[in-house]
């Protein structure tokens, strides 16, 4: 099984990788920092994924190949979710308080079981709240 997260800061991302990889070792965690790639590769692994953790806002548009490229936002993940029967939990951690009402609100009435951690205090919220919360919706998979 796995632990799909669209998170594009690496700061974040590397304590993600730590948490996952000491309370959760029995599951592949894959990372992306971009829209396009999670939803491309969502289309043929949506069936093994556990968890979904989804950012809202990642960064501006970078180069890629040597073409602009639009790194998407959170919500373009949720807004293809939204096709799929509900398969698997998902955490909004985004500090975008107007973006992560509308994300939750888009898979919640779908029958999608979602949960909302609050980036705040540097990245102290990770080990204080968004582990707990993968535990949390991890244990009622299992």
């Amino acid at each position: 099984m796995i632990i799909a997260v669209l998170e594009d800061d690496e700061s974040r991302q590397q304590i993600m990788r730590c948490l996952l990889a000491e309370d959760f070792a029995a599951y592949q965690a894959v990372f992306f920092d971009n829209a396009p790639d999670m939803i491309s590769w969502l289309s043929a692994h949506l069936p093994e994924v556990a968890l979904l953790c989804l950012d809202h806002d990642l960064g501006p548009n970078r180069e890629r190949a040597g073409q602009v490229f639009d790194p998407g936002t959170g919500r373009d993940v949720v807004n293809v979710l939204t096709t799929f029967a509900p398969s698997c939990p998902v955490i909004i951690h985004t500090a975008n308080y107007l973006a992560a009402p509308g994300m939750m609100l888009a898979l919640e009435p779908l029958g999608w079981d979602v949960k909302r951690a609050i980036p705040h205090n540097d990245l102290a919220w990770l080990t204080r709240e968004w582990v707990h919360i993968v535990r949390d919706l991890l244990s009622r998979t299992a």
